[in-house]
């Protein structure tokens, strides 16, 4: 007896193999586009911290080192999902809220004086109350 072809029993066999596949796999994917988003925002503001405001700070510390006067986009490329950032909100010596982000998440800054220097942070649960772990 020659076969040329699959057997219904066959066909339903692999629909039901890839129907537990997709169901297995489907919920890993689902946050991986806004963990991706809150990771690629957590490097934009280390990258902030360490390259980026200190040279903002030293090209304004004859004006007491505050940044709101500059723009970020002089200095770096600003990802789209922060595009809003309006430094000119930075608090000083408290950090502000300058920009909610794409996912929800916020990004802070407090301004820098003459003797220190300014510092953003990312927080996607909301807290004002930041602490310097937020910083590092």
């Amino acid at each position: 007896m020659k076969r040329n072809a699959f057997t219904m029993i066959e066909l339903i066999f692999v629909i039901v193999i890839l129907g537990i596949l997709s169901a297995v796999a489907l919920p890993k994917f689902i946050g991986v586009q806004k963990s991706a988003t809150a990771q690629k925002l957590v490097a934009f503001v280390g990258t902030m911290n360490r390259t980026v405001l200190p040279s903002m700070y030293l090209a304004n510390y004859g004006a007491g080192g505050s940044i709101k006067t500059l723009a970020i986009s002089d200095f770096t490329s600003v990802p789209n999902e922060a595009k809003d950032i309006n430094i000119t909100g930075c608090a000083n010596g408290t950090y502000a809220s300058v920009v909610t982000t794409s996912i929800g998440a916020q990004i802070y800054c407090r301004d820098g004086n003459s003797t220190n220097p300014p510092r953003f942070a990312f927080s996607t649960d909301g807290n004002t109350s930041l602490d310097n772990s937020y910083f590092q």
